[in-house]
């Protein structure tokens, strides 16, 4: 569940403070490092002159403004309600951030362009569905599976891929839950070399048949926020992402299970 609570000792820096709040929860939730929006945060609010500190917990986001000129404080804290990967949208965030800065933008205008950009069109499901399992294929043919086994991985990864996004979005289900029916349903389609006996690398098929699961984003973060000293949110991020992985993992095993009790 979503919310804000802010201590408010001037209208200017608590309005600034709620703006920079949700500027950097968005930020987070859509796979910036937290490098970059400790910097960008810190770059909005010099523009307006004031400091700021901020704190990335695994829930929340914290943000402390002081105004130079009063001295005043104010404390802003947002939930996190989760994780929207999108790199377009941390792109223009961090353009806004300097657009600020450089351009002098005002503070009403500032929260204007980042409302639309929040509110930006994604590219469509289908389309992510369709560039996911090419993708994954492609994987398939580096591991030097054949014609027949990127074939039947590309359909895997499409379903599966297709079946994750429909149950986290329409019907809100745990992306735990998620994964490990994708990486079931998956598992069982990518075993039809098996069983019909397609192309001659069946192992390649089943192997790569799943990767597209594989958490690879938040691995990375992690790996940045522990290089950059912020120890707590690098150790949500690899909890998080070790968890992902051990459910496509368990995925995996249903869908052998499965397949081996019909044979």
């Amino acid at each position: 569940m979503t919310g804000t609570t802010m201590t408010n000792n001037g209208k200017h820096a608590g309005q600034l403070g709620t703006f920079l709040c949700s500027y950097a929860t968005t930020l987070l939730e859509c796979g910036a490092t937290t490098v970059r929006i400790e910097k960008n945060v810190e770059r909005m609010a010099r523009a307006y002159g004031s400091n700021a500190e901020i704190s990335i917990y695994p829930r929340h986001v914290e943000v402390v403004l002081m105004d130079n000129d009063s001295g005043r404080t104010s404390l802003c804290s947002k939930a996190i309600s989760g994780s929207h990967i999108n790199f377009s949208t941390v792109t223009a965030l961090s353009k806004l951030s300097w657009n600020c800065l450089d351009r002098h933008t005002p503070l009403t205008v500032a929260m204007r362009q980042y409302r639309r950009i929040v509110i930006t069109a994604r590219i469509p499901p289908y389309a992510v569905t369709l560039l996911a399992a090419i993708a994954n294929a492609s994987f398939c043919r580096l591991f030097e599976g054949d014609w027949q086994a990127m074939t039947v991985v590309f359909a895997a990864t499409a379903c599966g891929f297709h079946l994750k996004d429909t149950v986290c979005r329409r019907f809100h289900i745990d992306i735990r839950l998620a994964t490990i029916l994708a990486g079931c349903v998956s598992a069982i389609l990518s075993c039809s070399c098996y069983v019909f006996n397609i192309g001659n690398t069946p192992d390649t098929a089943l192997a790569t048949s799943v990767l597209y699961l594989i958490p690879g984003i938040p691995y990375l973060n992690a790996v940045s926020d522990l290089i950059n000293g912020h120890h707590i949110c690098a150790m949500s991020r690899l909890i998080h992402a070790v968890t992902i992985t051990v459910c496509l993992s368990a995925g995996l095993y249903l869908g052998l299970a499965l397949i081996k009790s019909c044979a």
